[in-house]
């Protein structure tokens, strides 16, 4: 109750009731505020933010074609420059969701200042990658963009749900990440306009030519600064405020919400006074030490016999899953114009032979390249359809992982939904090579990128629901972690492989996703132990109380 009702008879024997306002803490107040207005605003505010993290690590792929002479691209060179963004995350990750992020919360700069921050220095090494005119300075932006959008990733999730009471914050994530995954749409969509041979978009300045390529990372920079100008404008959260002592300008948020929601006044804001929360006095050193100390009991928990089992299993399941789905999104619009290419000039030489997928790869892969002159055996001529396609994959990902995370609401349901996506993308995998007419491979190939997006999706689902909830961020930051591992393996070693032998490299991504479809099945045993009461005493410090 926010409120103590006392009661007593008056002198005349009359009844009356006397209302003394309580303080109330930060769980009840944002309870009180409601859903609404308000939140819906901060989701399409945030949007730009997540739209840059997702454009960060896709649009490479969509325009790396354009820039093969001007870096003089082996198929191993392509597999870095599209992977390395996915390594700086790796390096930054772990830093950013077990040390720095509660660094942030504790009162030295806010979630919402290191998101701004992040953001700004995003754009700017974004534009610096724009304008790079060597390999190796293209990569390393591109492994800076890795590092420095890592941390507005990691932040911006918990900074959005400090503004929602506990009753609200699954159906705002639901929300909030079909919102921001849509972005996988726009890369591909944009490289339909703009990638393509239209010398209209060509322009000089200052003595400096910008290429179509260039202009496409200019135009996908503008997320990450409308990203910077909207945090700039979003209030400092009420948990952050009152951790700083602040509890009247928390209240004041707080009455803002409550009024936006509602259509109320202000004023009508039953909360009128807040437990403020002892400022944080420790250093940043002994902040940092502890969080460490916190995430490393934590990580033992889940390392231990009662959890072990089923988070080993869903570490693999989401290594391969993002392998597979971040490997073929990326590199499919490159086999696209390949493909295409060897329908256009040389499938009309033997129109009625069997021919493989790896046997029309081939001639490309094997090309002597003469950098300096730009020849080489299939020119990259690029047609819409090639984006068109990859457009119409991205959207079929987006769709269908949204509504099989919406519909599984049961453990079998996503267990069933785990094991049918592993099993598809086996099949897309080994038959890929074999399917002969272009059409097919394509299909057999996109398949791969929508089960994996599928299986992704509902394995984070699955460990909400098995997973304790103390140890929950905690493993799930594990498992996103091991995505990005996969993504970037993926890459580098598909390309690699690629370039050795065709088959190799479609085979090994089957063999993996096999072997997922196997382990799968494991978790059909019960998922977790009871949680036995020691582990209910576990606290936030990582001890047990």
């Amino acid at each position: 109750m926010l409120t103590e009702i006392r009661s007593a008879r008056g002198r005349n024997g009359v009844w009356t009731v006397e209302e003394y306002q309580n303080p109330a803490d930060y769980e009840k107040a944002i309870a009180t505020t409601g859903y609404g207005l308000f939140n819906i605003l901060m989701l399409l505010a945030a949007l730009p933010v997540g739209w840059t993290c997702v454009l960060d690590t896709t649009i490479t792929a969509f325009f790396i074609q354009s820039t093969e002479c001007d870096f003089e691209l082996t198929l191993f060179r392509r597999g870095v420059a599209v992977g390395i963004v996915y390594i700086g995350m790796i390096i930054a990750g772990p830093l950013w969701d077990f040390i720095f992020q509660d660094c942030a919360i504790s009162s030295f700069s806010g979630k919402r200042n290191v998101i701004i921050f992040g953001l700004v220095l995003d754009s700017i090494c974004n534009i610096l990658w724009a304008h790079a005119t060597s390999y190796y300075s293209f990569v390393m932006y591109k492994f800076l963009n890795g590092i420095l959008i890592a941390g507005p990733l990691s932040l911006l999730m918990p900074y959005l749900s400090e503004f929602h009471a506990p009753t609200y914050q699954q159906t705002f994530t639901n929300w909030a990440s079909l919102l921001f995954v849509i972005s996988n749409i726009f890369p591909p969509a944009l490289a339909s306009v703009f990638i393509l041979r239209t010398h209209w978009l060509n322009f000089t300045i200052f003595n400096y030519f910008y290429e179509t390529w260039r202009v496409y990372v200019l135009i996908c920079t503008i997320p990450s600064i409308m990203g910077a100008i909207m945090v700039c404008l979003m209030p400092k959260s009420p948990k952050y405020l009152l951790t700083q002592g602040e509890s009247k300008e928390a209240l004041r948020v707080l009455k803002t919400m409550y009024s936006m929601n509602f259509f109320e006044s202000a004023s009508s804001f039953k909360i009128k006074t807040l437990v403020a929360r002892q400022k944080m006095r420790n250093s940043l050193k002994n902040i940092c030490r502890e969080s460490l100390q916190d995430s490393i009991s934590k990580l033992k928990m889940l390392f231990s016999q009662a959890y072990s089992r089923v988070f080993l299993i869903l570490l693999a399941l989401q290594f391969t899953s993002m392998l597979g789905f971040n490997t073929m999104r990326l590199w499919v619009p490159q086999l696209f114009i390949t493909l295409n290419n060897f329908r256009v000039l040389v499938r009309s030489f033997n129109p009625d032979k069997t021919i493989t997928m790896c046997e029309m790869l081939f001639p490309r892969i094997q090309a002597d390249v003469d950098y300096s002159s730009c020849n080489y055996t299939l020119m990259p001529d690029v047609e819409s359809a090639v984006y068109v396609n990859s457009t119409i994959i991205a959207s079929s990902a987006v769709i269908f992982g949204f509504l099989f995370t919406v519909m599984t609401t049961t453990l079998m349901k996503k267990i069933i939904i785990i094991v049918m996506s592993f099993m598809i993308s086996t099949i897309g995998s080994f038959g890929a090579n074999w399917a002969v007419e272009i059409p097919y491979i394509l299909a057999l190939c996109s398949s791969i990128i929508v089960t994996s997006r599928i299986a992704g999706n509902i394995i984070i689902a699955y460990n909400a629901e098995v997973t304790p909830q103390n140890l929950r961020p905690t493993a799930t930051k594990s498992i996103n972690f091991m995505g990005n591992v996969g993504a970037a393996v993926g890459n580098i070693v598909f390309s690699t492989v690629l370039g050795l032998n065709c088959l190799t490299a479609f085979m090994g991504i089957g063999c993996l996703t096999l072997l997922c479809y196997v382990l799968s099945f494991y978790l059909l045993k019960k998922p977790i132990e009871e949680i036995k009461p020691d582990v209910e005493k576990y606290t936030a410090n990582g001890e047990f109380s």
